[in-house]
């Protein structure tokens, strides 16, 4: 039983799903332009891989919408047979907000992602 869970948790190590193929679950609007974003990997994927995932399935949350930037509250961590991260994303469009800590900017993420998967 345990050799089962290590070999299907290892499946999801290094490797992003996006956006499109995600189950329902993991992304759930709260209001208009508030979101419950959840991202799921092995455990063994590093924590800095789960927040460079997690930063980028914001990312297309924020442009498929129509937004421009996002900021991420509310973080829930969980440690099992899996790595999960719960975020809640607020998403902004036209002008970078000012006064909003933590804002990304949804592009600059994915250009980011981009290149940091072409130097793999």
């Amino acid at each position: 039983m345990l050799m089962l869970a290590a070999s299907l948790a290892g499946c999801a190590t290094g490797r992003y799903t996006p956006l499109g193929e995600v189950e329902r679950a993991e992304v759930e609007q709260l209001k208009e332009n508030v979101y419950r974003v959840e991202y799921r990997v092995s455990a063994f994927t590093s924590q800095e891989q789960l927040d460079f995932y997690l930063r980028r399935r914001c990312a297309e949350l924020a442009l498929r919408e129509g937004y421009d930037f996002f900021h991420l509250a509310q973080r829930v961590d969980v440690l099992g047979f899996s790595r999960r991260t719960a975020m809640t994303v607020t998403l902004y469009k036209g002008q970078k907000p000012v006064g909003v800590a933590n804002l990304y900017d949804a592009k600059d993420v994915l250009t980011e992602a981009s290149s940091a998967l072409k130097s793999n």
